[in-house]
Protein backbone atom coordinates (compact mmCIF):
# COMPACT_ATOMS: atom_id res chain seq x y z
CA UNK A 1 0.00 0.00 0.00
CA UNK A 2 1.55 3.63 -0.97
CA UNK A 3 2.67 4.95 2.06
CA UNK A 4 -0.14 8.07 3.46
CA UNK A 5 -0.09 10.11 6.52
CA UNK A 6 -2.75 11.28 9.47
CA UNK A 7 -1.50 14.28 10.89
CA UNK A 8 -3.38 14.13 14.59
CA UNK A 9 -3.44 16.67 16.45
CA UNK A 10 -5.70 17.36 20.00
CA UNK A 11 -8.72 20.11 19.43
CA UNK A 12 -8.90 22.61 22.27
CA UNK A 13 -10.53 21.28 25.26
CA UNK A 14 -14.02 21.60 26.28
CA UNK A 15 -13.79 21.12 29.93
CA UNK A 16 -13.05 24.08 32.28
CA UNK A 17 -10.12 23.22 34.26
CA UNK A 18 -7.00 24.79 35.03
CA UNK A 19 -4.68 24.95 31.79
CA UNK A 20 -3.43 28.88 32.31
CA UNK A 21 -3.47 30.60 29.12
CA UNK A 22 -3.74 27.30 27.42
CA UNK A 23 -4.57 29.05 23.88
CA UNK A 24 -1.06 29.75 23.26
CA UNK A 25 -0.02 26.24 24.06
CA UNK A 26 -3.39 25.02 21.66
CA UNK A 27 -1.90 27.64 18.86
CA UNK A 28 1.42 26.03 19.23
CA UNK A 29 0.05 22.48 18.16
CA UNK A 30 -1.57 23.90 15.20
CA UNK A 31 1.56 25.59 14.03
CA UNK A 32 3.60 22.09 14.41
CA UNK A 33 0.79 20.48 12.03
CA UNK A 34 1.43 23.24 9.13
CA UNK A 35 4.80 22.80 9.92
CA UNK A 36 4.44 18.98 9.31
CA UNK A 37 2.05 19.21 6.91
CA UNK A 38 4.84 21.93 4.21
CA UNK A 39 7.02 18.70 4.93
CA UNK A 40 4.91 16.23 3.75
CA UNK A 41 3.96 18.21 1.14
CA UNK A 42 7.43 19.13 0.05
CA UNK A 43 7.94 15.16 0.16
CA UNK A 44 5.10 14.52 -2.02
CA UNK A 45 3.33 12.33 0.58
CA UNK A 46 -0.38 12.29 0.34
CA UNK A 47 -1.75 13.34 4.23
CA UNK A 48 -4.58 13.74 6.40
CA UNK A 49 -4.85 16.08 9.00
CA UNK A 50 -7.27 15.57 12.01
CA UNK A 51 -8.10 16.76 15.45
CA UNK A 52 -9.59 14.42 17.98
CA UNK A 53 -10.65 15.74 21.56
CA UNK A 54 -11.32 12.41 23.78
CA UNK A 55 -9.67 9.18 23.70
CA UNK A 56 -12.92 7.48 22.90
CA UNK A 57 -13.43 9.51 19.55
CA UNK A 58 -9.89 8.46 18.43
CA UNK A 59 -10.97 5.12 16.59
CA UNK A 60 -13.12 6.48 14.47
CA UNK A 61 -11.03 9.54 13.17
CA UNK A 62 -8.35 7.40 12.46
CA UNK A 63 -10.48 4.81 10.77
CA UNK A 64 -12.32 7.81 8.57
CA UNK A 65 -8.91 7.28 6.74
CA UNK A 66 -7.05 4.68 4.92
CA UNK A 67 -3.68 6.56 6.08
CA UNK A 68 -0.89 3.90 7.21
CA UNK A 69 0.77 6.30 9.33
CA UNK A 70 -0.23 8.35 12.42
CA UNK A 71 2.08 11.52 12.84
CA UNK A 72 0.84 11.86 16.39
CA UNK A 73 0.81 16.00 17.47
CA UNK A 74 -1.82 15.44 20.48
CA UNK A 75 -0.51 16.58 23.27
CA UNK A 76 -3.44 16.80 25.36
CA UNK A 77 -7.40 15.32 26.02
CA UNK A 78 -10.31 15.65 27.44
CA UNK A 79 -10.63 12.73 30.11
CA UNK A 80 -7.37 13.55 32.08
CA UNK A 81 -3.77 14.20 31.80
CA UNK A 82 -2.64 10.45 31.44
CA UNK A 83 -5.26 10.20 28.29
CA UNK A 84 -3.38 11.38 25.30
CA UNK A 85 -0.97 9.04 26.25
CA UNK A 86 -2.96 6.34 24.87
CA UNK A 87 -3.02 7.80 21.65
CA UNK A 88 0.19 5.30 20.08
CA UNK A 89 -1.02 1.94 22.22
CA UNK A 90 -4.78 3.03 19.90
CA UNK A 91 -3.41 3.59 16.86
CA UNK A 92 -1.49 0.40 16.53
CA UNK A 93 -4.32 -1.78 17.58
CA UNK A 94 -5.87 0.41 14.21
CA UNK A 95 -3.24 -1.33 12.42
CA UNK A 96 -1.65 2.17 11.71
CA UNK A 97 2.10 2.61 12.20
CA UNK A 98 2.40 6.06 14.72
CA UNK A 99 5.38 8.06 15.06
CA UNK A 100 7.22 9.65 18.74
CA UNK A 101 7.24 7.57 21.72
CA UNK A 102 5.15 4.68 22.94
CA UNK A 103 2.37 4.94 25.43
CA UNK A 104 4.48 3.51 28.23
CA UNK A 105 7.27 5.95 27.19
CA UNK A 106 4.27 8.80 27.58
CA UNK A 107 3.27 7.43 30.77
CA UNK A 108 6.97 7.26 32.45
CA UNK A 109 7.89 10.68 31.73
CA UNK A 110 4.26 12.73 32.50
CA UNK A 111 4.68 11.96 35.68
CA UNK A 112 8.07 13.83 36.77
CA UNK A 113 8.64 11.91 39.99
CA UNK A 114 8.92 7.96 38.50
CA UNK A 115 10.76 9.40 36.09
CA UNK A 116 13.11 10.56 38.53
CA UNK A 117 12.97 7.52 40.27
CA UNK A 118 13.86 5.80 36.98
CA UNK A 119 16.66 8.28 36.05
CA UNK A 120 18.33 7.47 39.61
CA UNK A 121 17.74 3.66 38.98
CA UNK A 122 20.26 4.15 35.84
CA UNK A 123 22.65 6.50 37.78
CA UNK A 124 21.31 9.61 36.13
CA UNK A 125 21.42 12.73 38.69
CA UNK A 126 18.20 14.26 39.38
CA UNK A 127 16.91 16.73 41.64
CA UNK A 128 15.65 15.18 44.98
CA UNK A 129 12.14 15.97 45.41
CA UNK A 130 8.69 14.34 47.63
CA UNK A 131 5.44 14.14 46.42
CA UNK A 132 2.36 15.57 48.09
CA UNK A 133 -1.00 14.64 47.48
CA UNK A 134 -3.74 16.99 47.02
CA UNK A 135 -5.09 17.72 50.62
CA UNK A 136 -2.19 16.19 52.33
CA UNK A 137 0.05 18.58 54.75
CA UNK A 138 3.66 19.32 53.95
CA UNK A 139 5.92 16.26 54.72
CA UNK A 140 8.41 16.33 57.36
CA UNK A 141 11.36 15.83 55.75
CA UNK A 142 12.13 18.49 52.44
CA UNK A 143 15.26 18.34 50.48
CA UNK A 144 18.00 20.93 51.88
CA UNK A 145 18.27 24.45 49.92
CA UNK A 146 15.38 26.31 47.85
CA UNK A 147 12.67 24.48 46.51
CA UNK A 148 10.89 24.62 43.53
CA UNK A 149 7.08 23.38 43.54
CA UNK A 150 4.92 22.38 40.18
CA UNK A 151 2.72 20.11 38.94
CA UNK A 152 3.07 16.41 39.42
CA UNK A 153 1.89 15.70 36.11
CA UNK A 154 1.88 18.52 33.04
CA UNK A 155 3.48 19.76 30.47
CA UNK A 156 4.61 22.85 28.59
CA UNK A 157 5.60 25.01 31.90
CA UNK A 158 1.55 24.91 32.89
CA UNK A 159 1.51 25.46 36.86
CA UNK A 160 4.81 27.37 36.80
CA UNK A 161 5.27 30.80 37.34
CA UNK A 162 7.56 33.02 39.45
CA UNK A 163 5.76 31.55 42.66
CA UNK A 164 7.69 27.97 41.70
CA UNK A 165 10.34 28.88 43.72
CA UNK A 166 10.35 28.91 47.19
CA UNK A 167 13.52 30.49 49.17
CA UNK A 168 11.40 30.82 52.00
CA UNK A 169 9.71 27.83 53.52
CA UNK A 170 8.02 29.84 56.52
CA UNK A 171 6.00 31.66 54.41
CA UNK A 172 6.10 30.48 50.62
CA UNK A 173 6.12 26.70 51.01
CA UNK A 174 2.70 26.05 51.77
CA UNK A 175 1.09 28.73 49.63
CA UNK A 176 2.76 27.13 46.40
CA UNK A 177 1.74 23.89 47.17
CA UNK A 178 -1.43 24.87 47.93
CA UNK A 179 -1.67 26.69 44.55
CA UNK A 180 -1.27 23.33 42.46
CA UNK A 181 -3.62 21.58 44.70
CA UNK A 182 -6.34 24.03 43.82
CA UNK A 183 -5.13 25.40 40.31
CA UNK A 184 -4.69 22.44 38.54
CA UNK A 185 -6.10 19.25 40.91
CA UNK A 186 -3.18 17.63 40.96
CA UNK A 187 -0.18 16.59 43.75
CA UNK A 188 2.26 18.90 44.18
CA UNK A 189 5.99 17.54 43.82
CA UNK A 190 8.57 19.47 45.59
CA UNK A 191 12.10 19.40 44.90
CA UNK A 192 15.41 21.01 45.24
CA UNK A 193 16.08 23.73 42.88
CA UNK A 194 19.46 23.47 41.02
CA UNK A 195 20.90 27.18 41.02
CA UNK A 196 22.88 27.58 38.06
CA UNK A 197 22.92 27.11 34.11
CA UNK A 198 20.37 24.99 31.98
CA UNK A 199 21.06 23.04 29.10
CA UNK A 200 18.55 22.11 26.96
CA UNK A 201 19.54 18.41 24.77
CA UNK A 202 17.13 17.38 21.83
CA UNK A 203 17.53 14.29 20.73
CA UNK A 204 16.40 12.02 17.91
CA UNK A 205 16.38 8.80 16.27
CA UNK A 206 18.12 8.46 12.54
CA UNK A 207 19.47 5.46 10.76
CA UNK A 208 18.44 3.61 13.70
CA UNK A 209 20.78 5.41 15.68
CA UNK A 210 20.08 7.81 18.42
CA UNK A 211 21.88 11.12 17.71
CA UNK A 212 22.30 14.34 20.16
CA UNK A 213 21.76 17.83 18.68
CA UNK A 214 23.93 20.48 19.21
CA UNK A 215 23.39 21.77 22.75
CA UNK A 216 20.98 24.45 23.70
CA UNK A 217 21.18 26.81 26.75
CA UNK A 218 19.20 29.38 27.71
CA UNK A 219 20.01 32.41 28.21
CA UNK A 220 19.30 34.48 32.01
CA UNK A 221 21.14 37.05 30.64
CA UNK A 222 18.50 38.57 28.70
CA UNK A 223 15.57 38.31 32.14
CA UNK A 224 14.98 41.41 33.71
CA UNK A 225 17.23 41.43 37.21
CA UNK A 226 13.82 40.61 39.20
CA UNK A 227 12.79 37.42 37.65
CA UNK A 228 14.00 34.02 38.65
CA UNK A 229 16.36 32.57 36.51
CA UNK A 230 14.35 29.46 34.91
CA UNK A 231 11.33 28.85 32.23
CA UNK A 232 7.77 29.22 33.27
CA UNK A 233 4.32 29.31 31.13
CA UNK A 234 4.24 32.76 30.10
CA UNK A 235 8.57 32.81 29.41
CA UNK A 236 7.78 29.89 27.36
CA UNK A 237 4.19 30.58 25.97
CA UNK A 238 3.47 34.71 25.77
CA UNK A 239 6.16 36.48 23.67
CA UNK A 240 7.55 39.76 24.93
CA UNK A 241 7.34 37.89 28.21
CA UNK A 242 11.33 38.57 28.03
CA UNK A 243 11.58 41.69 25.91
CA UNK A 244 12.65 41.45 22.40
CA UNK A 245 12.99 37.37 22.55
CA UNK A 246 10.61 34.54 21.61
CA UNK A 247 12.70 32.36 22.84
CA UNK A 248 15.78 33.30 25.37
CA UNK A 249 17.90 30.43 24.38
CA UNK A 250 21.78 30.22 22.74
CA UNK A 251 22.55 27.44 20.22
CA UNK A 252 24.80 26.10 19.88
CA UNK A 253 25.27 26.81 23.92
CA UNK A 254 28.69 28.67 24.66
CA UNK A 255 30.49 25.47 26.18
CA UNK A 256 33.42 23.52 25.37
CA UNK A 257 33.84 20.16 23.56
CA UNK A 258 34.17 18.62 26.39
CA UNK A 259 31.45 19.83 28.11
CA UNK A 260 29.32 19.35 25.21
CA UNK A 261 30.26 15.87 25.08
CA UNK A 262 29.26 15.13 28.93
CA UNK A 263 26.10 16.96 28.43
CA UNK A 264 25.11 14.77 24.99
CA UNK A 265 25.99 11.46 26.47
CA UNK A 266 24.28 12.03 29.60
CA UNK A 267 20.75 13.04 27.40
CA UNK A 268 21.39 9.86 25.50
CA UNK A 269 21.35 7.82 28.58
CA UNK A 270 18.06 9.68 29.51
CA UNK A 271 16.59 9.17 26.40
CA UNK A 272 17.81 5.01 27.18
CA UNK A 273 16.58 4.59 30.55
CA UNK A 274 12.87 6.49 29.67
CA UNK A 275 12.50 4.32 26.37
CA UNK A 276 12.25 7.16 24.19
CA UNK A 277 11.59 6.88 20.54
CA UNK A 278 11.95 9.04 17.47
CA UNK A 279 12.33 12.21 19.48
CA UNK A 280 12.93 13.97 22.67
CA UNK A 281 14.00 16.93 24.37
CA UNK A 282 16.28 16.45 27.60
CA UNK A 283 16.42 19.36 30.13
CA UNK A 284 19.16 19.78 32.31
CA UNK A 285 20.70 22.55 34.71
CA UNK A 286 24.55 22.71 35.85
CA UNK A 287 25.36 23.88 39.32
CA UNK A 288 28.10 25.83 40.22
CA UNK A 289 30.45 22.90 40.74
CA UNK A 290 29.87 21.29 37.42
CA UNK A 291 27.39 18.56 38.71
CA UNK A 292 24.74 17.93 36.27
CA UNK A 293 20.84 16.56 36.77
CA UNK A 294 17.73 15.99 34.47
CA UNK A 295 15.45 18.23 35.30
CA UNK A 296 12.72 16.39 32.53
CA UNK A 297 12.87 14.09 29.70
CA UNK A 298 9.95 15.62 26.93
CA UNK A 299 8.69 12.75 24.69
CA UNK A 300 7.46 14.40 22.03
CA UNK A 301 8.25 17.69 22.32
CA UNK A 302 7.28 20.65 20.77
CA UNK A 303 7.58 21.14 17.03
CA UNK A 304 6.37 24.54 15.88
CA UNK A 305 8.76 26.29 14.16
CA UNK A 306 10.29 28.39 17.06
CA UNK A 307 10.69 25.81 19.54
CA UNK A 308 13.58 24.15 20.60
CA UNK A 309 13.81 20.91 18.76
CA UNK A 310 13.47 22.13 15.24
CA UNK A 311 16.16 24.93 16.52
CA UNK A 312 18.39 22.28 17.29
CA UNK A 313 17.94 20.14 13.67
CA UNK A 314 18.55 23.80 12.12
CA UNK A 315 22.14 24.12 14.03
CA UNK A 316 22.86 20.78 13.09
CA UNK A 317 22.29 21.48 9.16
CA UNK A 318 19.04 18.92 9.41
CA UNK A 319 16.63 20.34 7.22
CA UNK A 320 13.05 20.19 9.01
CA UNK A 321 11.72 18.10 5.82
CA UNK A 322 14.62 15.39 6.56
CA UNK A 323 13.62 15.30 10.07
CA UNK A 324 10.19 14.66 9.17
CA UNK A 325 11.04 11.92 6.73
CA UNK A 326 13.40 10.26 9.31
CA UNK A 327 10.25 10.02 11.56
CA UNK A 328 7.89 8.64 8.93
CA UNK A 329 10.67 5.74 7.95
CA UNK A 330 10.59 4.94 12.02
CA UNK A 331 7.52 4.27 12.16
CA UNK A 332 7.65 2.56 9.24
CA UNK A 333 10.44 0.28 10.94
CA UNK A 334 8.86 -0.12 14.28
CA UNK A 335 5.54 -1.17 13.23
CA UNK A 336 6.85 -3.85 10.67
CA UNK A 337 9.46 -4.98 13.56
CA UNK A 338 6.52 -5.87 15.84
CA UNK A 339 4.26 -7.52 13.69
CA UNK A 340 7.23 -9.98 12.83
CA UNK A 341 7.30 -10.20 16.83
CA UNK A 342 3.28 -11.04 17.08
CA UNK A 343 3.88 -12.95 14.23
CA UNK A 344 6.61 -15.48 15.69
CA UNK A 345 4.53 -15.43 18.71
CA UNK A 346 1.44 -17.12 17.07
Amino acid sequence: MPRSVLILHNLPSAEPSFREACTASDEGVLLAVRHVAKALQALGTPHRVAGVRRLADLPAVVSAGSETIVFNLVERLDGGAHECNFVPATCRALGRACTGGSTESLELTLDKSLTNARLVAYGIPAPPGVVVPVGAPLPATLPEGPLFVKPLCSDGSEGIDANSLVRDRCTQLAAAVARVHQQTGQPALVEAFIEGREFNLAVIERVGKIVPLPVSEIDFSLFPPDRPHFVDYTVKWQPGTIAGQVSPRRIPAPIDAVTTARLQALAVRAWQACGCRDYARIDTRMDAAGNVFVLDVNVNCDLSPLAGLPAALTAAGISFQEFVEQMIVNAECEFSRRGAEARRVL
